[in-house]
């Protein structure tokens, strides 16, 4: 296989190190930075991928615990997708959620991916079984994991952990007319 490229051949981003902006967007510096020393600044730096600022490639487990650390100090809800290269459906979901990093209304979240070839040791400490794998974290805590490609699930889980209405907006009792009106 050849080196790291800066973007694959569907126009996304690349999670290799090649691909990984050279410094933090200055708007977002301050609230990622609080209570970090000067390496793990650079460190978190070296994660965040140019097209999105809310976009982090994890290539360690030292990446891992210092993305989770800032987005614990930050009141920031964290996603972590594992992933494989080689995996279509974890690259259809990866490009997925580059979409959804870039939405109003997740611009507050923490997007990462893990690449499993990578980060082998990490997805084994973490018991990834099945890719791709999805987590979400409030501070540092796990609420939730599950395995699954489907972009609808996410953004129901996501909006859940997030404490806001689905797109639609419509609530149970609208959802169950609409549903008998159908029926009828």
């Amino acid at each position: 296989a050849g080196g790291p490229s800066a973007a694959s051949s569907a126009g996304r981003p690349a999670t290799a190190r090649g691909a990984l902006a050279p410094s933090l967007s200055p708007s977002l510096a301050p609230a990622l930075t609080r209570d970090l020393d000067s390496s793990d600044e650079a460190a978190l730096a070296r994660l965040r991928l140019e097209r999105a600022s809310n976009f982090f490639a994890v290539t360690s487990q030292e990446d891992y615990e210092i993305l989770l650390r800032s987005a614990a100090d930050a009141g920031r809800v964290l996603v972590v997708d594992y992933y494989a290269p080689w995996c279509r459906a974890c690259q259809k979901l990866l490009s997925q959620l580059h979409k959804v990093a870039l939405e109003d209304r997740f611009r507050e979240v923490f997007f990462a991916s893990v690449n499993f070839e990578q980060n082998r040791e990490l997805c084994k400490q973490k018991e990834i079984k099945k890719l791709p794998t999805l987590e979400i974290y409030q501070g540092d805590d796990l609420k939730q994991q599950w395995s699954g490609s489907s972009k609808k699930r996410f953004i129901e889980r996501l909006e859940q952990e997030m404490g806001i209405e689905g797109e639609g907006g419509d609530s149970e009792e609208e959802k169950v007319a609409e549903a008998s009106q159908r029926v009828a």
